[in-house]
């Protein structure tokens, strides 16, 4: 049974300014907010395990002290300090090459104590303990998804989608997640979820009955076309939770953050039904957030060597997929990594590269450079959920310290 760190939220950020749910993401409310979820959502801890894997460091790399092209004006350049706080809006950064870490810098207010949601991040998590289910036999990608979630069996719209179509958000039903649009499905569903308050007439109805309710319609066959769609996610996690006969945030506590030897508990944020918010609700220090997400480095071990995941599972997320790539172009424009493909809740961004990242809106990743053994992790503050100048300047960075570290040759263990 995990703990219960907020059962009833007060709504409110910072009282006198009147920050709270009805406005938390707005732009110069978001260093604030964002490591104050625990005021606006039932919260629940994900403790660590008994022993904490300490990150090992290596020769430091000062990315303050490095040079970007910057993307708003490409003919000039600016230092790494100014880049960070004024064209990404960075909070938090943590480098790990070679297995150690040579860079880890707060900003914006943060500090290293504090825990700073990682929205989309958290969808790469939950799919991790699905990569377990399968390997447990418990969960089979090809099955439909209504074998799993049996409600599902009565909509029409879900017949034919399978686990693995939900994995790669290529589910063909209608959604859109167009945050600049007011009338995308995705703010209906995130009222409900509770991430702001219900318009009249609508309830805070949770992220399961929204998915039953409201994911009825079909605009793709399912594998055709990859359309992002944060609730699929909350969908895998319903299917988690039916297969172990446990709740999800146990499920994250026991198969996930236990192993991963965390300093610090790490929250998650519930639906008003108590339902953890897998596709975007979970609340990390920097390290522990760098100790999960190391993982992927390591193919699926930790710091002890311990298998955590199946070891065959980056293969499987990095690996040439055609299918996921003509799916990708199908629907989804990305004009900044125009080969990427999407990838059991990861975005391969260069594969050929063995680049790739987990991805959450407002700056918040997790980046691989898998030939160089290097992994950027980061939270921000961007002003905008996401977009491609978002993209661009992370695009930026993520190269700028890649080629830093090949000079950077002492950070070798």
């Amino acid at each position: 049974m995990v703990q219960i760190i907020t059962q009833d939220p007060s709504f409110l950020v910072n009282e006198h300014l009147d920050i709270g749910q009805k406005n938390w993401d707005e732009p110069d409310h978001l260093a604030v907010s964002q490591l104050s979820m625990v005021n606006l959502f039932r919260t629940v801890a994900i403790e660590p395990g008994e022993h904490v894997m300490p990150l090992p460091k290596g020769n430091p790399l000062d990315v303050n002290a490095l040079t970007f092209a910057d993307p708003l004006m490409p003919t000039r350049t600016v230092n790494g300090d100014t880049f960070l706080n004024r064209r990404l809006f960075n909070d938090g950064l943590l480098v790990m090459h070679k297995g150690q870490v040579i860079h880890e810098s707060y900003r914006n207010g943060m500090n290293e104590h504090d825990r700073h949601v990682i929205h989309s991040c958290t969808k790469s998590m939950c799919s991790m303990i699905a990569a377990m289910a399968v390997d447990e036999g418990l969960l089979d990608p090809s099955a439909s998804m209504s074998d799993y979630i049996p409600e599902f069996k009565l909509i029409l719209a879900w017949q034919g989608v399978t686990v693995q179509h939900v994995w790669d958000m290529q589910a063909g039903l209608v959604f859109s997640e167009d945050y600049s649009d007011p009338n995308a499905e995705y703010w209906s569903y995130a009222r409900a979820a509770g991430y702001y308050p219900p318009l009249k007439g609508e309830s805070a109805i949770g992220a399961r009955a929204w998915a039953i309710e409201n994911l009825n319609k079909r605009n793709y066959k399912p594998g055709t076309s990859f359309v992002y769609n944060s609730t699929l996610s909350n969908v895998l996690g319903m299917a988690l939770e039916n297969v172990y006969d446990k709740p999800l945030a146990e499920l994250f506590e026991e198969k996930l953050y236990k192993k991963t030897g965390a300093q610090s508990a790490g929250y998650f944020n519930a639906d008003p039904q108590g339902f953890p918010i897998t596709e975007g609700q979970f609340n990390l220090r920097l390290q522990d957030f760098a100790r999960v997400a190391s993982l992927m480095l390591n193919k699926g071990k930790n710091f002890l060597g311990e298998q955590v995941l199946p070891s065959q599972f980056v293969e499987q997320v990095i690996q040439s997929n055609p299918q996921a790539q003509l799916a990708y172009g199908k629907d989804w424009k990305d004009r900044v990594f125009k080969n990427a493909h999407y990838k059991n809740k990861f975005w391969v961004l260069e594969p050929e590269k063995k680049r790739f990242t987990m991805l959450g809106i407002h700056g918040q990743f997790a980046w691989y450079d898998l030939n160089r053994d290097l992994m950027i992790v980061g939270v921000g503050s961007y002003p905008k959920q996401d977009g491609d100048l978002m993209m661009t300047v992370l695009k930026s960075l993520w190269h700028g310290i890649a080629l830093a570290t090949d000079t950077n040759t002492d950070s070798q263990p």
